[in-house]
């Protein structure tokens, strides 16, 4: 899927273009053909192939972990998977090349290996964005009249807490993160060191042993015939039965998908409600958090409940980890589980704060990734010099002044509940009715964006939302003020948290689809 053609000498021109080739991206171009015949997009990918995260996101057991009818695009449903079946990484980047192909982006749409340094706009009477782009060791320029970006909110690897470790360079061994799996690496009888025990860590220790309950993960696995896993615990996070255990998914399965998908979606929403910081949000969390203590507790190894199952911390405040078979797996005489803090790396391991020297062969770092981050490593200029920047989401569009730029899965617009393709097609409907007057036939129209009193109110009304009426508000809880899905403003010391639309997806679906007019400027 590699791009073959040489970097063209002058600026060429498509009337849409997207960065990245993830779902976002797939998603546009997909959507501008099937629902606005529209075929005339570039999209630019950085790396070699398409995918996004379920490209880069290879490690043992990786698998999505919502029922697949709500993580794939509403108009192509995957007829090879059940609606309730958890696809692995290789499956759903299958599914991604299948929808590229379908929709025409594959072959002649998608430029690989070509990352986009800078997105300049060029006022009128030209009306366009220029991309300056780096392929192959040579810089080219693309210009467009609407411009998307869809970067991803899982992008770079968080690796600083452990390359910030005294000798980090001196191990040995083979180092690497979740999400720069490196398959050459024989983990046959040997030690491996994890750290991190989220969502990627918890797949990858049953996935390591041969004891996922994922049926999709069991039959494509190999035995890696690992010697022993070491994995350093220092956060604990909800750990909820498996999707199998929580419906009756073989009665699920009986109903028309249409109707499956809307119970998931609607299963979905429900949790919101959790999420809520009023009298029957924390009603719902307290059972909650009973529940999945209670199931924690009977299924985890005694000696590790401790470690493992949270205390002081309400059912919510971060991402729950549906269990992929890893509390059972830790019965396994081949895991270890160490709450001592790292304070060194050395030739032949670790040493902890306790002094014990933890020896290993591999060290794998399943310690997440960088977020309220986007569109890092891209300059965007727009009206008048604006920037969009800054790691926190206050930054991005400063008030206006970025004609006909939309960003996918951008600031504010993901949710913790639900599927996040449901929030990239909420993102790209509500694009394309804001386009549409410029789109219409006969239009003298060129540009759109949105009015600096719309942006400010909003941002205003997001913040006010999440800090006060939900529970990443943290209401003194330390656990909400640890959530990756908040940082801290560094500039005022505020709490911001620019991953979360405080609300229900099908309340953003509907908005999608009436946008308020006075809220945009046309010229």
């Amino acid at each position: 899927m590699t791009d073959s053609n040489d970097p063209p000498t002058t600026a060429t021109y498509t009337q849409f273009a997207c960065i990245g080739a993830g779902f976002s991206g797939i998603g546009l171009g997909a959507t501008l053909k099937l629902k606005h015949n529209i075929t005339d997009i570039r999209i630019f990918e950085r790396e070699a192939e398409l995918g996004g995260t379920w490209h880069l996101n290879q490690y043992p057991g990786a698998a999505c972990d919502i029922p697949s009818s709500l993580y794939t695009f509403s108009f192509a449903p995957c007829p090879q998977w059940t609606s309730t079946s958890l696809p692995t990484a290789p499956q759903i980047k299958s599914y991604l090349v299948s929808i590229a192909e379908k929709y025409s982006l594959l072959p002649g749409r998608i430029t690989f290996c070509s990352s986009v340094q800078k997105c300049e706009w060029l006022p009128s009477p030209i009306s366009r964005w220029r991309l300056t782009v780096l392929s192959h060791n040579a810089i080219f320029h693309h210009e467009c009249q609407f411009l998307f970006s869809g970067t991803g909110i899982l992008f770079h690897p968080k690796t600083s807490s452990f390359f910030s470790l005294p000798g980090a360079g001196s191990f040995s061994g083979t180092v690497m993160h979740s999400a720069r799996w490196d398959h050459s690496v024989d983990l046959s009888n040997k030690k491996v060191m994890l750290f991190g025990n989220g969502c990627s860590a918890s797949q990858i220790v049953p996935a390591l042993l041969g004891r996922s309950n994922n049926a999709e993960v069991c039959s494509s696995e190999r035995d890696y015939n690992v010697g022993k896993i070491t994995q350093f615990v220092h956060s604990r996070h909800y750990v909820i039965p498996s999707l199998a255990e929580l419906f009756p998914l073989a009665l699920l399965e009986r109903l028309p998908r249409g109707l499956q998908r809307l119970l998931c979606i609607l299963i979905g929403e429900m949790d919101f409600i959790a999420m809520r910081e009023n009298k029957v949000g924390r009603w719902i969390r307290r059972k909650k958090t009973e529940e999945v203590k209670r199931y924690m507790r009977e299924t985890v190894p005694e000696r590790y409940s401790d470690l493992v199952v949270p205390e002081g911390v309400e059912f919510g405040y971060k991402r729950r980890v549906y269990d992929p078979g890893y509390l059972r797996a830790l019965h396994d005489e081949r895991v270890e589980l160490v709450g001592e803090r790292v304070v060194e790396v050395v030739p032949e391991g670790v040493k902890t704060e306790g002094g014990r020297v933890v020896e290993g062969d591999v060290i794998v770092l399943a310690t997440g990734f960088e977020t309220n981050r986007f569109l890092e490593g891209v300059e965007v200029v727009g009206r008048g010099g604006e920037r969009v920047g800054g790691p926190l989401g206050g930054g991005y569009g400063g008030g206006g002044g970025f004609p006909n730029f939309f960003m996918l899965a951008g600031p504010n617009s993901v949710t913790g509940h639900t599927s996040v393709i449901i929030a990239i097609e909420n993102a790209i409907t509500l694009a394309m009715n804001v386009i549409k007057p410029i789109l219409s036939k006969g239009s003298k129209l060129r540009e759109v964006e949105v009015t600096p009193e719309a942006e400010r109110q909003w941002v205003s009304n997001v913040q006010d939302e999440l800090n006060n009426k939900t529970i990443w508000g943290g209401g003194g809880n330390k656990a909400a003020a640890e959530s990756w899905y908040v940082k801290l403003d560094e500039k005022t010391g505020k709490r911001w948290n620019a991953m979360l639309y405080p609300g229900y997806q099908l309340g953003a679906w509907y908005r999608a689809r009436k946008p308020r007019k006075e809220d945009w400027v046309y010229q």
